[in-house]
């Protein structure tokens, strides 16, 4: 085929690493890589995809994405494995070659690593274009084997089918006629218009199987029955039933032999039962479906998983519809899978088939003449032996209206549905063990819509939802202790603590409680520090120090406190009394008589214990207001960060002039409403201190900001906005040096200091020149200014926060007198 698309895997140096090559492709070329892929994990998952391929199945899903999950996993691991870099170019290519030519790209894996025999290749999924390769090309395993290319046989129609059904009776009973009546119905079309004919074996036994072999040709074999792996031997093996009408397992070797009898040999073999597409993992060719390719059987199609029987009827009404129509049976296979697909929505089961080919060519049969009219004749079915004479067989014809009890169809549902219910069962309890809460919860919900008192899963299911709700409070602690939030991470932890899930989560609430602890102590050490309690800071430090030695002295503010207080014990240790001496003129009088003059009157505070003691009386003010202090900060940022904006546009977007475009009636507002508000609230909130001269200051900077504003900066320079400028800037610096005295003010300080003393910058022009005619210039320095102004407003309500967190709302009521 042309439009081939050839890659052979094989193994690497070591376990777990392979190599590709491209031996041919439509683009051309022999790209190739190197690739790792952990075969032990997707072989250990196989159990899963089947639980989740068959529990698709299920018509009534609401959760087909979660179900695809696995399946979507697994074929993408695998295609990102396989298509390396330089391979994957060469596939695109190929890939747009074929779309040229009008073709499809059919993808050929010659596997020749054993272990990678047992991959679920059909699953590949290409994560670029979102979609599977075997849904839209055709996808094929080589069997590496002394090839040659077999011409198509030719047939004239009816292309003829051997059924064979095995049901042993020590193996789980097969309802022999309702799987007749699948594989009737799925070819009544071909089987009315003498396409294909289908003729069943008697019984699933060696001989009859042999006698109906002898009596062909047959150019299609069709088994349905159990399979499995005997992993003793390493090889695959179907049942077929023994004279006691026990299971008489055939190896692969033997069934290879059993099908030789046929003359000509079968062309193509369809197993449909449970494991016979399983492959071993030492040898290529232990499998069931590849040794048969391997001993000269053109192809195989084999079910790599349990099929439901919705599955297996759908798959084989396209898969020999296609056949009999003349197509490849690599084409067959993907028409086959599309009819999978017909219903019910969102089932996985076209994954199932998989197919295994001999040699280059895939065209089996080449169909001759005319169809023949199709015989209804039941019991006696007339075969066409090698030489073309007529053959007697005792057969059960298969016709395309066979009709079967309404119990025995009920019985076949019925069955049906209990192993699509314990599908997803399986699928639902394995998401439960692997942790994944949320859909082990939607997979039960679903079990329990079907069959409401389905076993145990019920509990099952309220078993993972609250294994989901521990899982979302454990998940809110952490996030709640990643951002220092230490109540709300504790009181998670403490609901999940006695969870074995979760073993940490006693010590992480612990130690979350301990860092609230150190958080109160620190708040409660730094608002005693504001009030001037030295010895209560210093208690609280002491206290700290046991919880933790280093948090006992934040900010320095223990440290300062044992300076405050040593300096108070010096000022106010008394100075020794110099007792009085007669006047005399004695030597004890004279010399003492200089120290005498100079010692304080009895009861009264030396000066220099006073002049301490007065500053330190106004640091033991009360704590600022914050919610004051956060409006006067707002006030400010929107004053500075609405003028910057205007500033912005009046001096880059706008033609026309400041004054004409009403920049300055914009700066009036900024300047003479907000701006004044915003230093209103932060003298409300205590700024720069709550004595009389501070807020003697204030009121003057409101004042004085006021007049600047509403005096505008006109057309000219008015004296009144230059003076009241200046006036601004002289108290501004007034009281951001009486808040730099208070040490937890001097931040606060140092903002007020640049919001105010930047005001004459709005006099500078461009060229340098001051007090010119304002508006027929650039106001960049205005525009500085106002940038200083939003910066210091911000830095106001960052620390309006910042006291909002140490003491709490209660401060609101505090009066601010």
């Amino acid at each position: 085929m042309d439009c081939d698309i050839e890659l052979e895997i094989d193994a690497g140096s070591a376990r777990g690493e392979y190599t590709v090559h491209v031996v041919r492709a439509p683009a051309g070329g022999h790209a190739s890589g190197e690739f790792r892929l952990d075969v032990d994990r997707v072989l250990e998952r196989l159990s899963q995809l089947e639980a989740t391929v068959l529990a698709s199945a299920v018509a009534a899903r609401r959760t087909a994405p979660v179900a695809e999950m696995a399946v979507r996993e697994v074929g993408q691991d695998l295609f990102q494995a396989l298509f390396t870099r330089e391979v994957y170019g060469t596939y695109r290519a190929s890939l747009g070659a074929a779309q040229h030519a009008g073709q499809q790209l059919r993808v050929v894996l010659r596997l020749a690593a054993p272990e990678l025999a047992a991959m679920p290749w059909e699953t590949l999924f290409d994560p670029e274009t979102e979609t599977y390769l075997c849904q839209t090309e055709p996808l094929l395993r080589h069997i590496p084997a002394p090839d040659y290319n077999q011409n198509p046989l030719d047939v004239a129609p009816p292309l003829r089918i051997l059924g064979i059904v095995a049901s042993p009776r020590d193996l789980p009973a097969l309802d022999v006629a309702t799987e007749k009546d699948h594989l009737s119905r799925a070819l009544a079309g071909p089987a009315s218009e003498g396409r294909v004919e289908l003729v069943w074996a008697k019984s699933g036994t060696w001989d009859d199987v042999q006698s109906l072999l002898l009596a062909g040709p047959w150019h299609v074999v069709h088994f349905v029955g159990h399979g499995d792996y005997d992993s003793r031997t390493d090889e695959g093996r179907i049942a077929l039933v023994g004279p006691d009408g026990r299971a008489a397992m055939v190896r692969a070797v033997r069934l290879m032999a059993l099908l030789s009898v046929a003359s000509p040999r079968p062309r193509l073999v369809v197993l449909n039962s449970c494991s016979s597409g399983e492959m071993g993992q030492s040898d290529l060719f232990s499998g069931t479906a590849s040794a048969l390719v391997r001993s000269g059987i053109g192809a195989v199609a084999a079910m790599q998983f349990a099929i439901s029987d919705y599955a297996a009827i759908a798959f084989a009404h396209g898969f020999y519809a296609a056949i009999a129509n003349g197509r490849t049976v690599d084409e067959a296979a993907r028409v086959g899978r599309i009819s999978v697909m017909a219903s019910p929505d969102g089932t996985l089961e076209w994954v199932t088939p998989a197919l295994y080919v001999r040699g280059g060519s895939t065209q089996l049969f080449t169909l001759t003449g005319s169809p023949r009219a199709a015989s209804n004749t039941e019991g006696t079915t007339t075969a066409r032996g090698p030489d073309g004479q007529a053959a007697a067989s005792t057969a059960q014809p298969a016709l395309a209206g066979q009709t079967q009890s309404s119990e025995t169809l009920a019985d076949a549902e019925r069955a049906m549905k209990r192993a699509q219910l314990r599908a997803l069962y399986v699928q639902a309890s394995a998401e439960l063990r692997a942790r994944r809460f949320e859909q082990a919860v939607e997979l039960f919900e679903d079990l329990l819509t079907l069959e409401p008192g389905y076993r145990d899963a019920a509990a099952l299911r309220d078993h993972a939802r609250q294994r989901l709700e521990m899982a979302k409070v454990y998940r809110s602690a952490l996030e709640a202790e990643e951002s220092r939030d230490w109540l709300a991470a504790a009181d998670g932890y403490a609901v999940v603590q006695g969870d074995p899930e979760f073993p940490e989560a006693a010590a992480r609430k612990q130690d979350c409680e301990r860092r609230q602890r150190i958080s109160d102590l620190q708040g409660e050490l730094r608002y005693h520090s504001s009030m001037g309690a030295w010895e209560t800071v210093l208690d609280v430090s002491a206290e700290l120090a046991t919880a933790d030695p280093a948090s006992a002295d934040p900010d320095g503010l223990a440290t300062a406190a044992r300076v405050e207080i040593e300096k108070k014990q010096h000022t106010d240790t008394p100075k020794p009394a110099v007792p009085e001496v007669a006047a005399r003129g004695s030597y004890t009088a004279a010399s003492q008589a200089p120290a005498q003059s100079h010692a304080p009157a009895p009861n009264r505070v030396p000066a220099s214990s006073a002049a301490v003691s007065g500053p330190r009386t106004k640091a033991a003010s009360p704590p600022l207001n914050w919610m004051p202090l956060a409006w006067g900060g707002a006030a400010l940022a929107i004053a500075g960060g609405l003028g910057a904006g205007f500033a912005v546009y009046f001096l880059w977007f706008d033609d026309n002039y400041w004054y004409e475009s009403g920049g300055d009636g914009s700066l009036r507002v900024l300047y003479g409403l907000i701006a004044p508000f915003g230093y209103l609230m932060l003298a409300v909130a205590g700024l720069p201190d709550r004595t009389v001269v501070g807020r003697v200051v204030m009121a003057g900077l409101v004042v004085s900001h006021a007049v600047f504003g509403l005096a505008g900066l006109n057309y000219a320079v008015e004296a009144t906005a230059v003076y009241s400028s200046l006036l601004v800037a002289g108290l501004g610096i007034w009281a951001g040096i009486l808040a730099l005295r208070s040490p937890p003010q001097r931040t606060l300080g140092w903002l007020l200091l640049l919001a105010t003393a930047s005001i004459p910058l709005v006099w500078i022009q461009d060229k340098g020149t001051f007090l010119e005619e304002w508006y027929r210039t650039h106001a960049y320095f205005a525009f500085v200014q106002l940038l200083v102004l939003c910066g210091a407003g911000i830095g106001f309500m960052v620390a309006a926060r910042r006291l909002r967190g140490l003491y709490g709302k209660g401060q609101e009521h505090e009066p601010v007198g």
